[in-house]
């Protein structure tokens, strides 16, 4: 685990996708590279069975494109029951980035680097993550919101972090 992944060290990360070679590499990537704890599904209905069991979900992550409901149906039913959940999809598919944005998700389009996800996991998880203070506090206007850098999605381009 790199030092710099060190804040997500802990959280839950619930990972969906219906390819399950993709689903075993990202599951391990974010256990090995952040630290985190992984809960894995490969439809969206097993996931919602996870968070309806009362599994402890600091983040969903999910691919756009499932079997059966996609992941725009997944994150709205997991909104319904988990208000403020955090909500990151991956899509190949530029096309499908405005979509996401306009209802309220972080896009992340592929193929993206680790150091992109670790950025989007860090932000979307920074209320549950105790941070050094003045950084990424709502009274520190070079903080970037969520929603301003999944706009950047909007110009086709890959998201990137502001800060670097």
């Amino acid at each position: 685990m790199r030092e710099d992944h060190l804040p997500l060290k802990g959280s839950t990360v619930l990972v969906v996708d219906d390819n399950l070679d993709v689903l075993e590499a990202t599951a391990y990537l974010i256990e090995a590279a952040f630290g985190c704890k992984v809960l894995t599904a490969s439809l969206c209905v097993d996931a919602l069975a996870l968070i309806d069991e009362g599994r402890h979900v600091d983040l969903l992550f999910s691919d756009v494109v499932l079997s059966g409901k996609d992941g725009l149906t997944l994150a709205r039913l997991a909104r319904e029951r988990l208000p403020d959940l955090p909500v990151a999809l991956t899509t190949g598919w530029d096309d499908e980035i405005d979509s996401i944005v306009e209802r309220g998700y972080v896009a992340l389009l592929k193929p993206y680097s680790v150091e992109q996800l670790a950025a989007v996991f860090t932000e979307l998880l920074s209320d549950r993550i105790p941070a050094p203070s003045g950084v990424g506090q709502p009274d520190n206007p070079a903080a970037p919101s969520i929603l301003s850098r999944s706009r950047a999605l909007v110009g086709k381009k890959p998201w990137q972090p502001s800060h670097k």
